[in-house]
């Protein structure tokens, strides 16, 4: 049922002709995404590398792009220290400034480098700041590379490698059903940590853009927390019997590793899309 799924290109058309409703906000924000990735692809041409990519989030990447929306982005460096990726970084900025989109907020999160050291390498413990935390989480949940996505995917990868090859329980836990617990952990801690952060900036602020930050908490942030719980779940609930055999009796996640990484390639709403198919499918039998 999954593979189905999996092959379909989006799979929000096929969901409102399940329950015949239409949601043109949705569509009209997806087809402005489109329209935009297109002018991006324009604009940073030239300045991704075999390892470094040019790797936007938010909105864009989720495919619910509006006027009001901005570029939140990052130069990803995987590979060896180079004072050029500073270079290529301040030239991303300064061709979204002539294009005239808008820059990334204030937090410091967005609009500069990031190296897969730390987000590889620094999963928990003192050094996962909270930056790093939610880095890592938005590059697995709404990211998209443009130019060349060398960087992004190998990333991606070794990621997605760590949490599940680390993760003992799953790989040789008694339990009969396989939910990759060290990721959804960290779902779960990325959650944490926007709710807290969201507080502390209500303060800090002097309740200054508390819509704005409180709209995107209860749509967009929640909206990640779900979807990443579901693509944890999907690892037992939507996974090939292939990959749950090879987990089961070899131990290893390479087959697993292969199907969260097709199922992140779906926005957000996509996965939620995906999850209510497979219901009504199930429903119909």
């Amino acid at each position: 049922m999954w593979q189905r799924l999996g092959a379909l290109v989006d799979p929000i058309p096929l969901l409102q002709s399940a329950v015949n409703k239409k949601w043109p906000n949705i569509a009209r924000a997806s087809a402005a995404a489109i329209k935009t990735n297109q002018k991006l692809e324009a604009i940073f041409k030239g300045l991704s590398s075999t390892d470094a990519s040019v790797v936007v989030f938010g909105s864009l990447a989720r495919k619910e792009w509006t006027s009001k929306s901005d570029v939140d982005w990052t130069l990803l460096v995987d590979g060896q220290a180079d004072p050029q990726h500073l270079e290529i970084a301040q030239e991303v900025a300064s061709r979204l400034t002539k294009a005239g989109f808008q820059s990334p907020g204030a937090t410091g999160i967005f609009g500069n480098m990031t190296f897969s050291h730390d987000l590889v390498q620094k999963i928990g413990g003192r050094e996962d700041t909270n930056e790093n935390t939610t880095r890592r989480v938005l590059l697995l949940q709404e990211s998209a590379a443009f130019g060349k996505a060398d960087a992004h995917d190998r990333v991606l990868r070794l990621i997605i490698s760590r949490y599940l090859k680390d993760d003992l329980g799953l790989r040789f836990g008694s339990l009969p059903y396989k939910v990759p617990r060290f990721l959804l952990n960290d779902i779960v801690r990325y959650w944490r940590t926007i709710t807290l952060d969201f507080v502390e900036k209500q303060r800090g602020q002097a309740g200054h853009g508390f819509g704005l930050r409180n709209a995107k908490l209860r749509m967009s942030r929640k909206l990640i927390f779900a979807t990443g719980m579901l693509a944890c779940f999907s690892c037992e609930l939507l996974c090939s019997r292939e990959a749950r055999n090879e987990l089961l009796k070899e131990h290893s996640t390479v087959k697993m590793e292969e199907h969260l990484r097709a199922f992140i390639g779906f926005t957000p709403l996509e996965v939620l899309a995906i999850f209510f198919l497979v219901e009504n499918q199930k429903e119909d039998c």
